[in-house]
C-alpha cells in the first residue's frame, strides 16, 4: 500500500459503486478502470484489476 492513502481507494470504491450492476464492465470508463488497476504498482489493487479483467473477457 506504498503511495496509495485513503481517498485513493475512497475514489476507487465510488467508481466501482457507480457503474450499473446489469451491466458490469460494458462502458469505457470501466474497461479503463481495470486496465489502471492491472497497471498499478500496489499489490492489492493490482490484484483486483486482475479479477476484473478476467470477468470482462468472461463476458
Amino acid at each position: 500500500m506504498a503511495g496509495i492513502n485513503k481517498a485513493t481507494y475512497a475514489e476507487i470504491g465510488r467508481k466501482l459503486r457507480a457503474q450499473p450492476l446489469e451491466k458490469p464492465g460494458s462502458s469505457h470508463e470501466w474497461e479503463e478502470l481495470v486496465q489502471k488497476l492491472c497497471a498499478s504498482n500496489d499489490t492489492g489493487l493490482h490484484d483486483i484489476g486482475i479479477k476484473e479483467l478476467g470477468e470482462l473477457q468472461h463476458k
